[in-house]
């Protein structure tokens, strides 16, 4: 069936589908009610007509608007991210072969190029936008017949049958802004402060940040530059007299000898080519059009602040050395700007694709440079979003920032205080590009716990102790709760901007899914590879002989609708309580901002704030035949070592959390056994005095006398080992008063190893 047609001089571009529109139409409606008759606008280089295939016409073309019209706003949609499309672009009076231009090289090698008459082409595609709803844009370049070679652009919109992406798009995208605007901010220095109070931030603070961070390092490719330029070759000819010329060729020796022989040698002038390299390239003109920008940019802001300064109190004023340095920058732009290779040049944008560019030491960096003071955190819908930053890339950061408040909320922790919580946020000036860059966020909990939230985190066969054995793994965004005691708990979740058809729903699915009320369906591929990560990534600090599974759980967060109770009936939000694998709804709701995410904060109340291990790993599903531990309980081999201290010991023992025995092999020596060095537990006791504690467990160290002095204690012998406690809270559920020391008499003061079974044996 035929959906589209575009119409122009010499220009015609067609569509159709197999799909059912009706179904689609009909689903899209159902999800973003009324303003589906106007969602969509199409947008030509080239005036003529264009016709669609819409609901209101019974899917026959219907031509939309006047002849000779370049916009046509407020229409239904036709191209739908579910269904495959054959693109045909007919070309009449055109000289050689034209071709499809799409920054995916995979969409332009879709395309095949006929010859279907003299001076006539077909281009043809099949097209499929699955997962990348989005401005789409159909870019052509040809050459007309006696005219100019030319490009055009066909750009439409891309729908989503069951999502509303464009309102989500534009909701999302305010978020990241302010979001990140924020994350930007808060590292900024009192010059950059200073440009507008209030706690927020503008495109010149943005702007100056970014730069700020990158501005050394384009100096110095600017630099590098001047000093080793691309050049351009170029052949002129001259005329000259045989002494000027330098390059002889046969037939110019030739014809040299026979003016030589005719005795007209000083009257001839010899025709020869001579290669000039010129460093007049549009390259080099760029790099000249960059530096006059940011200077200008530069000296704008400068300005500002000075004039600022004028006007406010001297405490608010920023520092004459900060005015200084930005000073600096603006005059080595100029300096720049003024070399002897650049300075009779006259700087114009970039029109088009270079690979000097792309890939030319100097010329690459200059560019990647340029374009992140261009972009900055300006992440925009249009031309570049297919391919560049379709919204499934934008739903990932949102859902990360969405988890980066959520926490700070549950926590009671304040990103404007950073003894609460920490992070770098250089990685975030290029969130999209791909790299081994993450972005890390650390919250510091009053009872000493940590919590890391970690947006694209990898885990590979040399990420230590947390590893993969085989493939490199790296999920979207990785939650990290560190226990006082140093127990980890780790939680995956991977953000995807798609729902399962309902269409395609089996029939066990699909009686839940009207039982339920009709909660959107996550993508089932995206729950498998959740079972795959918690199946791949592993703990061990011998990765090749001991390993344990280290992932508790893992969740999909997806743009689905329903509501709290209608998603509480559904597979993957119950197998979360069984299995700790699952799904839950996270829909970009510009009407309540408030409501997004309900119950995923729910979920990250209950492990943030559950006050032991014990809490985390109760519905932990470990493998079969194993068990979840918590190092906050004793297991029965647990080594505890028996130490007796005399009264006057014991307040410094506390103070320094330190209990040492000698090492060598003398009075008082200990015997050690086994595995003494990963020791968890110390039993003190001074007569009917008792006490049971943690040690740290990282292994006794080596203690010479004169160290133990200095530190308050008074040893007698010379070289001692010292056991590290962790703090004085006596350990839970054990009486060491009712033990029975295994040394009776003067033995009771020497130091021994027993185990925790043995303690709780005289317990029961």
């Amino acid at each position: 069936m035929e959906v589209f047609s575009f119409k122009s001089a010499n220009v015609v571009i067609t569509a159709n589908t197999a799909a059912d529109m009706t179904n689609c139409w009909r689903r899209f409606r159902a999800r973003v009610g009324d303003k589906a008759d106007t969602y969509c606008d199409y947008r030509s280089t080239l005036p003529d007509s264009l016709a669609l295939a819409l609901p209101s016409n019974g899917y026959s073309l219907m031509q939309t608007g006047d002849a000779d019209f370049r916009e046509w706003k407020n229409l239904p949609p036709v191209f739908y991210e579910t269904a495959l499309y054959n693109i045909s672009i007919y070309l009449t009076d055109v000289e050689a072969a034209p071709c499809v231009l799409h920054k995916l090289k995979e969409i332009t090698e879709l395309f095949s190029v006929i010859e279907i008459g003299t001076h006539k082409w077909l281009l043809s595609a099949p097209l499929s936008f699955v997962n990348e709803p989005g401005i789409f844009e159909l870019t052509f370049k040809y050459k007309p017949c006696d005219k100019p070679e030319r490009t055009d652009t066909f750009s439409f919109r891309v729908v989503s049958p069951k999502l509303d992406t464009k309102d989500d798009y534009n909701h999302i995208l305010a978020e990241i802004n302010a979001q990140y605007n924020e994350i930007v901010f808060q590292y900024l220095t009192l010059t950059l402060q200073n440009l507008q109070r209030g706690g927020k931030s503008n495109n010149d603070v943005v702007w100056l940040s970014i730069f700020r961070n990158i501005a050394k390092d384009y100096e110095k490719w600017v630099r590098f530059i001047v000093n080793k330029p691309h050049l351009r070759q170029t052949r002129t000819v001259r005329h000259d007299r045989a002494d000027r010329v330098k390059r002889w060729t046969p037939q110019m020796a030739e014809h040299f000898a026979q003016v030589e022989a005719e005795g007209r040698l000083e009257r001839e002038y010899f025709r020869h080519e001579e290669i000039i390299h010129t460093h007049n390239t549009r390259e080099n003109r760029f790099v000249k059009f960059t530096l006059d920008r940011i200077a200008k940019r530069l000296t704008s802001i400068v300005a500002t602040i000075k004039a600022k300064n004028a006007k406010a109190k001297e405490s608010d004023k920023v520092a004459d050395s900060e005015i200084a340095e930005l000073d600096g920058y603006v005059g080595s732009m100029r300096h720049l700007a003024n070399s002897s290779l650049l300075r009779g040049l006259r700087g114009e944008p970039l029109r088009s694709e270079s690979m000097v560019l792309q890939k030319r030491n100097g010329y690459a960096q200059v560019y990647k440079y340029w374009l992140l003071l261009q972009k900055g955190i300006e992440l925009f819908e249009g031309a570049n979003a297919i391919g560049v930053r379709p919204i499934w890339e934008l739903y990932e950061l949102w859902c990360f920032l969405k988890m980066r408040q959520m926490t700070a909320e549950i926590l009671g922790l304040h990103f404007d205080n950073p003894k609460e919580i920490t992070e770098n946020p250089m990685p975030m000036v290029k969130p999209f590009e791909d790299n081994n860059q993450e972005h890390t966020v650390e919250y510091h909990c009053a009872d000493g716990s940590n919590v890391r939230l970690h947006y694209q985190h990898t885990y590979s066969r040399k990420t230590g102790e947390v590893h993969t054995a085989t493939t490199e793994n790296r999920p979207d965004i990785v939650l990290t709760v560190v226990k006082p005691d140093g127990f980890e708990l780790t939680y995956l979740f991977d953000a995807k901007y798609r729902l399962l058809d309902d269409n395609k729903l089996n029939r066990e699915d699909r009686e839940e899914y009207d039982a339920s009320g009709g909660a959107d369906t996550p993508p089932a591929d995206a729950i498998n590879q959740m079972h795959r990560y918690r199946d791949a990534i592993y703990y061990g600090s011998d990765r090749f002989t001991h390993a344990a599974k280290e992932i508790i759980g893992g969740y999909i967060l997806f743009p689905g609708r329903g509501d709290n109770e209608s998603v509480r009936k559904r597979f993957f939000y119950q197998s979360i309580e069984t299995v700790n694998i699952g799904a839950f709804p996270l829909l970009p709701d510009a009407s309540d901002p408030s409501n997004e995410g309900s119950l995923l904060f729910e979920f990250l109340t209950k492990i943030l704030t559950a006050p032991s291990v014990n809490d985390h790993l109760r519905d932990a599903i470990p493998q079969k035949g194993l068990q979840y531990v918590s190092t906050e309980q004793p297991t029965p081999q647990d080594l505890v070592l028996v130490g007796y201290y005399k009264t006057e010991q014991l307040p410094i023992i506390k103070e320094k959390r330190l209990y040492y025995v000698p090492a060598a092999l003398g009075k008082g020596s200990i015997n050690l056994v086994s595995g003494f060095e990963k020791t968890k537990y110390l039993l003190l006791h001074h007569d009917k005095e008792r006490v049971l504690v943690r040690l740290k467990g990282d292994g006794p160290k080596f203690y010479p006398k004169t160290a133990l002095e200095n530190m308050g204690f008074a040893p007698s012998g010379d070289y001692y080992l010292g056991f590290e406690i962790k703090d004085f809270s006596p350990v839970p559920g054990i009486d060491p008063n009712a033990y029975e020391l295994e040394r009776k008499g003067q033995q009771r003061f020497t130091t021994y190893f027993t185990t925790i079974d043995k303690i709780m044996a005289t317990n029961e």
